[in-house]
């Protein structure tokens, strides 16, 4: 009897333990919208990318976090035919090891028909002359905030790990892309985005939690506004936060300096981050649109370096580094036995022998 009691406990400590699992599971499932046609394929071959990226340990603090960011995210060759900055999807980007996306937001609801009537705010650039429509049932269909944020949270449910940095180029309006985010959550039933509401210690003192925090309580996305100056529901102002250096060159007395807008801003209190951009889209300098250049482990690390004894940011290293055709310029440097930016990355994240505020 005693026997049988006992294995009845075990089975019902089992069946507990998969109803559990199988709960969590099922609330992790990706979200994907019926006009999300290439989801499967797009995932396909982000996962065949190789992951350079090492997630940090949990005690490392948000604001002595470094990653590699893609500029200029949204242009990849599906919907962009001059002009791309990116090989692959969002999904192929962040499955090679961005942590960081910049994303331009378009609000095309004036002027365009369909679903751009109803506000939707549109990720794209340029999108009359450069981007291409594709249709699903013979509607035409837009890269939208939807589309891309749907792919995004799918990747932090797979990836528990994660923690992403979206810098959102907003010329869109505001009030519509807040209305989209929460859209966006419902459809999902999932909420990933540290909210200014979550940590107000960012906004008093520029203090942040760690990353242990943020993966705990499911705070793992940031989504930072480059234009508009206030907090919303979900978005940060950049300026208020960052520092950003200016960029076009490779010539350390450009590219160690404030960038005007950061540099004369009146607030910047509270600014522990670093936003650093080595890339070359309107640069006349050869080297600066040179991607695999400034993807290079020694260059990342002697020009960052100088940069801090500049006092570039008050003398702080990066926490973004962002870069052009991120994939492609990876693949060359591995394929060359050369080392890059997210080997030192990786080494910056090494967390040393001593307590990290939450």
């Amino acid at each position: 009897m005693k026997n049988f009691c006992l294995g009845k406990l075990f089975v019902l400590i089992v069946l507990l333990v998969v109803a559990t699992v199988n709960s969590v599971f099922a609330a992790q499932q990706p979200y994907i919208p019926s006009y999300d046609d290439r989801y499967e394929e797009d995932l396909k071959q982000a996962n065949s990318n190789k992951d350079y990226f090492i997630e940090p340990e949990d005690d490392l603090n948000y604001a002595n976090y470094h990653y590699i960011g893609a500029n200029q995210a949204e242009r990849y060759p599906r919907f962009f035919t001059e002009y791309i900055w990116q090989e692959q999807t969002i999904l192929g980007m962040l499955s090679t090891g961005a942590r960081g996306l910049i994303i331009s937001l378009y609000d095309w609801s004036v002027a365009w028909s369909t679903i751009l009537r109803a506000g939707v705010s549109v990720v794209c650039s340029h999108p009359m002359d450069e981007s291409t429509v594709f249709r699903k049932n013979g509607k035409p269909l837009y890269q939208t905030l939807h589309y891309e944020m749907n792919r995004i949270f799918n990747f932090l449910k797979s990836h528990p790990k994660a923690v992403i940095t979206v810098f959102f180029n907003d010329t869109a309006d505001i009030a519509k892309i807040v209305r989209d985010m929460r859209e966006i959550i419902s459809k999902n039933n999932y909420n990933p985005i540290l909210k200014p509401s979550d940590w107000s210690a960012a906004q008093q003192k520029g203090e942040w939690p760690t990353l242990g925090w943020m993966r705990s309580n499911n705070k793992r996305l940031l989504l930072f506004t480059q234009i508009y100056n206030n907090h919303t529901d979900f978005t940060w102002p950049v300026k208020q936060y960052f520092w950003k250096n200016n960029y076009g060159s490779i010539d350390e007395k450009v590219l160690c300096s404030e960038e005007r807008l950061s540099l004369t801003e009146s607030n910047q209190k509270n600014r522990s981050l670093v936003s650093f951009s080595n890339h070359g889209n309107t640069s006349t300098s050869p080297g600066a649109r040179n991607s695999t250049l400034c993807l290079d482990y020694d260059l990342v690390k002697q020009l960052t370096q100088r940069c801090q004894k500049r006092k570039f940011a008050r003398g702080k290293l990066f926490n973004a580094y962002w870069v052009n055709h991120l994939i492609g310029a990876t693949h060359t440097l591995t394929q060359e036995k050369r080392k890059t930016a997210f080997d030192y990355a990786n080494e910056l994240n090494i967390v040393p022998n001593q307590v990290k505020k939450q």
